[in-house]
């Protein structure tokens, strides 16, 4: 199946159009391209402000002159007055309206636009209201002011325009597998900390919430607290039995995730540990042995700081003995102004950073492998994105949730992957053992796993389902 795009439109935003369409077709098993004429013995898309001359050689797709205001100007597009259609059950915004004139189309908003606007962190790159981290914060997205932060809007965009290829030319698309079944959920783990003897950690479990209580915890939970560095000296040590578990269970379960791996520490926030200790040396060995994925979890600031990046990235990669391919930024730190381009000089394939740290949901209104958009070039990047849905500390942040209200949750929005027939990365950190900060974690993390083999999910490391995405 072939389709042709044929863009007549304004310079400055036909780089972004390709980019809105080109994540529209990836969930299709198609050949497409982008030329300035009609190609015969296929379907072909046309998009611009004029009605092409011969209407029945090509589906017309009006374009958008606010969204050309909005890339020139550097803004969001207005959506006091948004109006939304119905769709597979979803209710989905009209982001730049472009009804026809003098003529017919089956698209009554620029479809590439909306998907350009939603996926391709745009909204990061103008945003100037960040977090203390210098992150883009959820309650500023569009996503979050629409109501749409948790189901992945664009891949209902795709089948929309899927649908309407059909309707208009008959058309039979077909859609790209995870292997053998239509969704897939990337397990993940960033190894953040490793041992409760760690001078910082001492002074966070000890100092910070045992004498201070800066997280207002409970009487009984402080004295937890207040003995883990004697515990794990007589062999109980949460961030190590973690480790094990997660490994452990997904062995039993025949399942192979990403372990992320920090190598360095480039600011406070940062836990230093060795990946060639005796411990991190067999630990990974046993990861290597087995199959898991193995990747770079890079040091605060390393998102805006390729020469921090590439030293940890040759760390971990001299330490195993081969190139690693996947990355999250500690902290969900990401600028779209400089990161993706570092991570493509850091050669860097696969990410899976784009979830928002206090909120879960869909942060680029997308469930599947997309390419990121490398602003810095203006163009396409080379990194493909697995979108992160939740983490496990998003939600014990967002309230003192009951195990089965956060397993609720977790659930509600694995719900959606699979409603979207999408894939999406979940995290869980090794301090799952942690009684205090998660509590019965370790149960949810199992009851997330037997709830998604249930279901027939394909279940993978972050690169695996990148790579069985056909």
């Amino acid at each position: 199946m072939k389709i042709n795009v044929i863009t007549s439109c304004d310079y400055r935003i036909k780089r972004k159009i390709e980019y809105g369409f080109t994540v529209l077709f990836q969930p299709w098993r198609i050949d497409f391209q982008f030329e300035p004429v009609v190609s015969a013995d296929c379907v072909n898309i046309f998009y611009g402000r004029q009605f092409p001359s011969d209407p029945r050689k090509a589906l017309w797709i009006r374009a958008s002159e606010e969204f050309l205001s909005c890339i020139s100007e550097s803004k969001l597009p207005d959506i006091s007055e948004v109006a939304w259609f119905e769709f597979s059950g979803k209710r989905l915004p009209k982001l730049y309206p472009s009804p026809a004139v003098g003529g017919s189309t089956y698209v009554d908003f620029d479809i590439a636009a909306a998907a350009f606007i939603l996926a391709s962190n745009f909204q990061d790159l103008i945003s100037l209201e960040r977090d203390e981290f210098d992150r883009m914060r959820a309650m500023d997205s569009l996503q979050d002011k629409l109501g749409i932060l948790e189901y992945p809007v664009v891949n209902y965009y795709s089948k929309f325009l899927k649908e309407v290829i059909h309707q208009s030319t008959g058309a039979l698309i077909e859609e790209k597998k995870y292997g053998d079944s239509s969704f897939a959920l990337a397990l993940s783990h960033d190894i953040d900390y490793t041992s409760s003897l760690n001078p910082r950690m001492i002074r966070r479990n000890v100092v910070g919430h045992a004498i201070l209580n800066r997280e207002s915890l409970y009487p009984q939970e402080r004295i937890r607290k207040l003995t883990f560095p004697a515990l794990a000296l007589l062999g109980y040590d949460p961030p190590r039995k973690g480790m094990t578990f997660l490994r452990n269970i997904e062995r039993e379960n025949n399942l192979r995730s990403t372990f992320f791996i920090k190598t360095g520490a480039t600011s406070k926030e940062d836990v230093n540990y060795s990946c060639t200790s005796g411990m991190m040396r067999e630990f990974l060995k046993s990861l290597s042995d087995s199959g898991f994925e193995i990747g770079i979890h890079p040091s605060m600031k390393t998102y805006i700081d390729l020469e921090h990046l590439l030293a940890e990235k040759n760390r971990l990669e001299n330490s195993l003995g081969r190139s690693v391919s996947s990355v999250r930024q500690h902290y969900l730190k990401f600028t779209a102004s400089k990161t993706v381009d570092i991570w493509e000089k850091a050669d860097l394939k696969y990410d899976s950073t784009l979830g928002f740290s206090r909120r879960v949901g869909f942060r680029n209104s997308v469930a599947f492998p997309f390419p990121l958009y490398n602003f810095a070039s203006d163009r396409i990047s080379t990194v493909t994105e697995l979108p992160l849905v939740f983490m496990d500390g998003t939600v014990v942040e967002s309230g003192r949730f009951e195990t089965e209200r956060a397993l609720d949750k977790m659930s509600s929005l694995i719900h959606e992957v699979r409603a979207s027939q999408g894939a999406a990365s979940i995290l869980f950190h090794n301090s799952i053992s942690d009684p205090v900060d998660f509590p019965g974690y370790e149960h949810i993390y199992r009851e997330i796993i037997a709830q998604a083999r249930k279901d027939n999910f394909f279940l993978g490391s972050v690169k695996s389902i990148a790579e069985h995405f056909a």
